[in-house]
C-alpha cells in the first residue's frame, strides 16, 4: 500500500491576514499625506482683480496726522468702514480685523485702515481714544481715518466699489445713533492697489461668515507671501 503525500495547506493564517491590511491601510495613508501635501504647494487659482484704485484719499489719522491712501503703495492692506457705536455688526468687523493685526501687524508689508462712516462724530481724536480702548499704540500698522464725510464716502463706493452708505429712516432706527446703513465687508487690497476679495465676515449665516473669515486669513496670507501674485 503506497503511503499517500500529506496534504498541502491553501489556508492564509490570521497573522498574514493582518500583515496584508497593514500594508494596504499604511500605503493609503502615505498616497493621503502626499496628496495632500501636494494640494498644499501648488498655488490656487488667482484672486480676481475687481477693481484698480485710481483717485487717492487724503484724510485726518488717528494721530492727527494728514495722510494720503496713496503712501500705503508696496503694502497688502484690508480696509473697512468703522461706525463706533454701530449696532449692527461693526463690533465682528472690527474683531476680525483686530485678529489680523494679531497675526500679520509686526510685518512691514501689512497695513489695515478703518474709515469714518460718521466722521462729524468719529473725529480722529476720538478715534484715537477707540484705537487705544481695543489695545493699539500710534506704531501698529492700522490707521483710523476720519475728515470730511463726503471724500470718505466717495473713496469707498467709487474706488473700493462698495455699496453706497445711506441714511435710515428714523422709524427703521435700532436706536437714536443708528443713523447710516453701511457696507460691512472687509476690502483686501494689494501692492499695486488692486482690490482682490471681499469678505462677508459679519453674516446672518454663521457657518458663511466662518468661511469667509478662513478666506480672508488666507488671501491676505497668500498676497503676503507672494509680492507678484
Amino acid at each position: 500500500m503506497n503511503a499517500q503525500s500529506p496534504a498541502i495547506s491553501t489556508s492564509v493564517g490570521p497573522r498574514l491576514w493582518v500583515i496584508v491590511f497593514g500594508a494596504i491601510a499604511l500605503i493609503i495613508s502615505a498616497s493621503l499625506f502626499l496628496s495632500r501635501q501636494l494640494n498644499q504647494s501648488l498655488p490656487g487659482p488667482a484672486l480676481p482683480i475687481h477693481s484698480v484704485i485710481q483717485h487717492d484719499l487724503t484724510a485726518i489719522e488717528r494721530s492727527g496726522q494728514t495722510v494720503h491712501f496713496s503712501d500705503l503703495k508696496g503694502k497688502v492692506v484690508t480696509c473697512a468702514y468703522i461706525y463706533t457705536v454701530c449696532p449692527h455688526g461693526c463690533a465682528a468687523v472690527i474683531g476680525q480685523m483686530q485678529k489680523l493685526q494679531q497675526t500679520f501687524g509686526s510685518r512691514d508689508d501689512f497695513h489695515q485702515v478703518s474709515i469714518s462712516v460718521i466722521p462729524e462724530r468719529d473725529t480722529a481724536s476720538f478715534l484715537g481714544s477707540y484705537a487705544q480702548g481695543l489695545g493699539l499704540t500710534p506704531a501698529d500698522p492700522w490707521w483710523f481715518l476720519s475728515g470730511q464725510q463726503k471724500p470718505l464716502w466717495d473713496f469707498m463706493t467709487d474706488e473700493l466699489k462698495l455699496e453706497p452708505a445711506k441714511a435710515i429712516p428714523e422709524d427703521e432706527r435700532m436706536n437714536p445713533l443708528d443713523l447710516f446703513e453701511h457696507d460691512l465687508r472687509i476690502v483686501l487690497i494689494d501692492r499695486k492697489g488692486r482690490v482682490r476679495g471681499y469678505y462677508s465676515v459679519f453674516h446672518p449665516q454663521p457657518e458663511i461668515a466662518a468661511l469667509m473669515c478662513d478666506k480672508l486669513f488666507k488671501d491676505t496670507q497668500r498676497l503676503l507671501n507672494d509680492p507678484e501674485a
